[in-house]
């Protein structure tokens, strides 16, 4: 999943607001992820230990902010994205603790059932693939067109893992489970759409950038999926609290959609993501 950026040139040596550390450091997607995964759990009566959550956390940041590294990693000068310039810098130190952390993600991945171990197998493999076919040269910009896509729809599929391994499928779990990653998708698109500038100038092929007037159509996406939730309602109470918490953040993309222009970039998509943690209010 994308997080917060800036339209202007920040250097490394400029301070950077408190807000905006979480998302240098990847830490952002990790917690909405822990977020949606208990959401999920609590409304299915599903029972995770900690070795699920912080494998969980651990995974998403292993796959964001490796994300991260690579896009750095091809950057051969300065850029005005204040995340890729963060990775291009700091490309050392980060590859370090990157490579801590698939340690002990393979040290916690060994305590899983067999179950377990084979699907997150089948996952990282798809993890793997979207890796490869956004990062290879030959083929990074013809998959550029769905790439947010992609990248919503496994973030989604990774946060709800460790809950649909137990949990009884259902209609209405469909149903949240495909307007939660609708919602991914659409944060990623928002995302992409504040970048749109910035990716093209570094090259960075995005769905934004091949899809215009897609702003204007993301606010009836949106309500599409929100409409949805409350078939999920209507077939089970237990989604009362997940669907709020939809349409909340639902809500959230919309307003900031319509109100793109009325701060800055940095600070919009960083709100993009703040959106999606809205299962907190009910949680806490």
């Amino acid at each position: 999943m994308k997080s917060a950026l800036t339209a202007i040139p920040i250097s490394a040596a400029q301070p950077r607001p408190w807000w905006l550390w979480p998302n240098l450091l990847s830490l952002d997607a990790p917690l909405i992820a822990l977020v949606w995964q208990e959401g999920f759990a609590r409304s299915l009566g599903v029972e995770l230990d900690w070795t699920h959550r912080a494998l969980l956390g651990l995974c998403a940041w292993l796959a964001y902010c490796g994300d991260r590294i690579l896009d750095g990693r091809r950057l051969k000068k300065p850029v005005e994205s204040v995340r890729h310039e963060f990775c291009r810098v700091h490309y050392r130190p980060l590859f370090i603790a990157w490579g801590v952390g698939l340690l002990v993600a393979i040290y916690l991945a060994l305590q899983l059932s067999s179950a377990e171990l084979f699907g997150g197998l089948v996952l990282l493999s798809s993890v793997l693939i979207y890796f490869g076919l956004h990062h290879h040269p030959a083929t990074r910009k013809r998959v550029g067109c769905i790439k947010e896509c992609m990248a919503g729809t496994g973030f989604a599929a990774g946060t709800l893992f460790f809950v649909l391994m137990q949990a009884e499928v259902s209609a209405g779990l469909i149903i949240l489970c495909i307007a939660w990653a609708g919602l991914c998708s659409v944060n990623c698109l928002m995302i992409a759409g504040w970048d749109r500038d910035l990716d093209k100038r570094m090259d960075q092929p995005s769905m934004a950038l091949m899809w215009h007037g897609m702003e204007t159509r993301i606010p009836w996406i949106v309500i599409a999926m929100m409409g949805g939730t409350l078939g999920a309602v209507w077939l089970d109470q237990r989604w009362l609290m997940l669907s709020a918490a939809l349409w909340l953040s639902g809500v959230g993309l919309i307003q900031l959609c319509l109100r793109r222009s009325s701060c800055s970039p940095t600070l919009a998509r960083v709100l993009t993501d703040v959106v999606l943690s809205s299962p907190l209010i009910f949680l806490v």
